[in-house]
């Protein structure tokens, strides 16, 4: 289903690659964090509701408080640590949440009012829109004794809120690393050229399957910076012992994932990027395994993995085949850019966007 809607990711990212060529010709800097973190947000809107189906001024709305939702969840809360103050809400994040929870929600109900209605007025009605959202309220209309409207308002925030943020800050890091290290650049660059062709304008989804260093690329990145440093809590519900650890009923369990793909004893130079760990093997993010949590696991598995890799390879495979990007003369990769350093939210961020002029590469001009 996610592969049946790439044309709305495509009509998206040509307008991004069109908006980063402007710049190369008048060479001015690409804030690189700001452009995808926008279009990673325009992609996933139009895979879900369609750009067309929604007027520009809902969007903005709906942006913003997403935005808003997300700052919030990722900001540290002291009720955290001392259960007792829930009821106070001392920092009021909580009445926040809600607030800016309800406003989306009401949005999200809104767009679903449109499309239920559209549903109705035509008998034969299939798939107008031909976007994910079709697919959800045919699913909820299949199922109404259990899935209600609060699920699917739910199940939009989640798909909306993680696909956004995580895959920009993915993107990010992953064009930082290749910064970093302009021999990876190079040779996923080659292996784009030898699979695409030097005269394809475009990346196209079809061609992923045979990029395997750029998912390895971003595999690796995902495991030095994974979007979720700490999965969302998970509550035990019965005691169990976990390598002499007993954990008791009904406690919070935290799951550190930036841990895990940073621990000596199952990586080799584990503060190494180094794609090519990954290939030739069967560890990769869409595996269930016991090396790599990046969008958690079972049944809690984060429902817009497929939907955020997809994004995250496209993107990564245009920006790095369709450009050479380089930072400023002046511009000490390490010192001046905090090029490695990173804060903790909700999801990892750098401490500062990465800002970088491209140059449309030779066989695009």
């Amino acid at each position: 289903m996610v592969d049946a809607m790439q044309s709305h990711r495509n009509q998206v990212f040509e307008k991004l690659l069109a908006c980063i060529k402007e710049c190369s010709q008048a060479n001015i800097s690409v804030d690189l964090g700001q452009v995808v973190y926008d279009a990673s947000f325009k992609m996933m809107f139009s895979t879900i509701f369609s750009l067309d189906s929604v007027c520009d001024e809902k969007v903005r709305e709906i942006k913003d408080l997403m935005d808003c939702i997300i700052k919030e969840i990722g900001r540290p809360n002291i009720a955290d640590c001392y259960p007792f103050l829930k009821v106070v809400d001392p920092q009021c994040i909580r009445h926040r949440l809600t607030s800016y929870c309800a406003k989306v929600f009401k949005l999200f109900d809104q767009i679903l009012e449109v499309r239920l209605k559209s549903r109705e007025e035509l008998v034969k009605y299939s798939g107008i829109y031909n976007d994910l959202l079709d697919v959800i309220v045919e699913v909820m209309e299949e199922q109404r004794d259990d899935i209600k409207r609060e699920h699917v308002q739910h199940l939009l925030l989640d798909l909306l809120g993680a696909g956004m943020n995580a895959t920009s800050k993915t993107i990010e890091w992953a064009m930082t690393e290749l910064l970093e290290n302009p021999n990876v650049l190079q040779k996923l660059q080659e292996e784009i050229e030898n699979v695409a062709g030097k005269g394809m304008n475009q990346v196209m989804e079809s061609n992923i399957p045979q990029l395997p260093y750029l998912q390895a690329v971003v595999t690796e990145t995902l495991r030095l910076h994974p979007t979720a440093p700490l999965l969302l809590p998970r509550k035990v519900t019965e005691q169990i012992e976990i390598y002499g650890f007993v954990l008791p009923n009904d406690s919070m369990l935290i799951v550190n994932t930036w841990a895990i793909g940073r621990d000596p004893f199952t990586w080799d130079d584990q503060d190494v990027f180094t794609p090519e760990r990954f290939m030739g093997t069967k560890v990769d993010v869409k595996a269930q395994v016991i090396k790599l949590f990046t969008f958690g696991a079972g049944k809690k598995i984060c429902p817009g993995m497929s939907l955020a890799l997809s994004v995250s390879y496209l993107m990564l495979a245009n920006l790095v085949s369709y450009f050479d990007w380089k930072l400023d003369d002046s511009v000490e990769l390490h010192q001046d850019m905090g090029m490695l350093d990173d804060y903790f939210g909700i999801t990892l961020t750098k401490t500062k966007s990465l800002c970088a002029f491209p140059t449309e590469r030779k066989r695009f001009v």
